[in-house]
């Protein structure tokens, strides 16, 4: 646990893949959030409050693929699992998974126009 992290150090800016948490102070909820989004990556944040409401509302303000209210790491088969920004590629679990695997292109031909046999 880094504690007194100090606005834009490298530690909070970095995704650290592992066991550290950043603890930071900030003066009000706009600060916290334009502070939280102000990094390359967007893989996750958690978001904890005395308020289940207000942790839940700040975690929607939160641009990552991932944002949780009060908890951590509780994921859903049905819910996709994802990053923004620079976090990486795509989504795991739910059908939003497939997306990766598919390409839709839409073709379409005027009816009066007839298709040569």
């Amino acid at each position: 646990m880094l504690v007194d992290v100090r606005e834009r150090a490298e530690a909070a800016r970095v995704e650290i893949l592992g066991p550290v948490v950043t603890v930071e102070t900030f003066t009000d909820e706009e600060e916290a959030v334009r502070r939280a989004d102000d990094v390359p990556f967007g893989l996750a944040a958690s978001v904890w409050a005395e308020n289940a409401r207000r942790s839940h509302d700040i975690a929607v303000r939160l641009d990552f693929g991932t944002d949780w209210g009060n908890s951590h790491l509780v994921l859903a088969d049905e819910v996709p699992w994802g990053d923004l920004k620079g976090s990486g590629y795509g989504r795991d679990l739910s059908l939003y998974a497939l997306d990766d695997y598919s390409r839709t292109k839409h073709v379409m031909h005027h009816p009066s126009h007839p298709l040569p046999p």
